[in-house]
């Protein structure tokens, strides 16, 4: 689970636990939530690949591309987009690739495609 399902989950035990007046399990949330904050900002974004072209993630082999304007996609069969970034966009910069894929997904591994542009 990413950061944001994990702090999506504790927000949503929150609005539970203040609905039901609980102030134990909300103020145990709130410092779960706080040390979730912490630990995502003392850790330093993975390395970014410096090129454009195709990647495989290390975990799963998920193809994406990352194109001349330095935004990244999630590839499909047919080498559409596929929306798979937090907020159901397309197209991201790298802070959102980290932040959207778990830390065994790094580092990507270049695709050579046979083009003229691989290297």
């Amino acid at each position: 689970m990413n950061i944001f399902q994990q702090r999506e989950k504790i927000i949503e035990d929150l609005i539970t636990a203040c609905k039901d007046h609980d102030e134990e399990k909300t103020n145990h949330l709130l410092n779960q939530l706080t040390e979730l904050d912490k630990t995502a900002e003392q850790k330093p974004l993975p390395e970014e690949p410096k090129e454009q072209g195709f990647y495989v993630t290390a975990n799963d082999g998920r193809l994406l591309l990352k194109d001349i304007d330095d935004d990244w996609s999630a590839r499909t069969y047919d080498n559409s987009a596929d929306p798979i970034w937090n907020g159901n966009r397309q197209y991201v910069k790298w802070p959102t690739v980290c932040e959207t894929l778990p830390p065994e997904a790094f580092p990507f591994e270049r695709v050579n495609t046979g083009a003229d542009d691989d290297d």
